[in-house]
């Protein structure tokens, strides 16, 4: 029936609003500040994770529209062009046209999307649904936002650079394909709130604890040794105070894994909850489609915490 299926009530990755009994809209909207020094690639990156969102909830995009926030008059007009192109070739490669947008005077360069798409409203994937005993997948390595942190103080080496970049342009789509195959209960994206916060998220919506093995999740390269020097964002630190006694940590994870595992993502992987004994085989499937996959855990019984293994 028409009516906003998902929306404030139990937030979601994306609103969802049904249009009849086999059909539903799914829309979201997400835009940041540049997170790499080329205009394309930021432009690009800002598409993927506009995208991600419905992707995260098993839709299919069917347009998108811009949101730009420039400097009138300070931005080269070829910076900007850049930005735009960047967005349109990864909204192409998701097959879906750019319909217009809006764009403002900002001293502060933003960008981002919003996102429309389609799905059967019985087959929306929620963050809640997970089950007792459910492995949890992981579709992307970690550290985006530790490398773009580094990139900024200029110390970021070349290679960890281009494998982020690589990661956050990357869309979700044939991870959210590859999934289908399987029996999803719950789904989300890794974004702002880092692995553990989305992943306390998925907890709090289920009624339920999770098991996260702190060696499990893949790292992008030079993100760990970054960590350790100390190039942690300020999101980074604010997301782990802000769920810190909802964590129980093995001591001997250590701490820069501990950073990692907390780290604000740009265009992360999708989390998803299926039943254990699907998870090894859910995960090598997204590896044989181009993830860096892996399960990182499952959920259990009890009150809404993460309990970190060591590695």
């Amino acid at each position: 029936m028409p009516g906003l299926l998902v929306g404030l009530d139990a937030p979601d990755d994306a609103a969802v609003y049904g249009l009849g009994p086999d059909r539903a809209l799914v829309a979201s909207l997400d835009f940041f500040t540049p997170v790499v020094d080329d205009a394309a690639d930021f432009g690009a990156i800002a598409a993927a994770n506009a995208l991600s969102d419905l992707y995260a909830m098993h839709a299919r995009p069917l347009f998108a529209l811009n949101m730009l926030a420039v400097p009138a008059g300070e931005l080269p007009e070829e910076v900007v062009g850049a930005i735009l192109r960047g967005a349109a070739a990864v909204c192409s490669e998701a097959g879906i046209p750019v319909g217009g947008g809006h764009s403002i005077d900002d001293p502060e360069p933003k960008f981002g999307l919003v996102a429309l798409g389609e799905v059967h409203p019985e087959r929306v994937w929620r963050k809640s649904g997970a089950l007792a005993g459910d492995a949890i997948v992981l579709g992307k390595a970690l550290g985006t936002g530790v490398v773009t942190t580094a990139l900024k103080a200029g110390v970021a080496p070349e290679a960890a650079v281009a494998a982020a970049v690589a990661s956050m342009r990357c869309l979700n789509r044939d991870a959210m394909g590859v999934l289908e195959a399987f029996h999803v209960h719950a789904a989300t994206d890794v974004s702002g709130y880092g692995l553990l916060g989305h992943l306390l998220e998925m907890c709090r919506a289920g009624g339920l604890g999770a098991r996260v093995e702190a060696g499990g999740p893949k790292l992008l390269p030079g993100a760990l040794e970054l960590a350790a020097a100390g190039h942690v964002p300020g999101g980074t630190r604010r997301n782990r105070a802000s769920i810190e006694r909802a964590l129980e940590w093995n001591e001997g994870v250590p701490e820069p894994l501990r950073v990692l595992l907390c780290d604000a993502q740009t265009s992360g992987g999708l989390l998803a909850a299926v039943p254990g004994p699907e998870g090894s085989d859910a995960a090598a499937a997204l590896i044989a489609a181009g993830y860096a996959a892996s399960v990182v855990g499952w959920f259990e019984p009890g009150e809404a915490r993460v309990r970190v293994a060591a590695p």
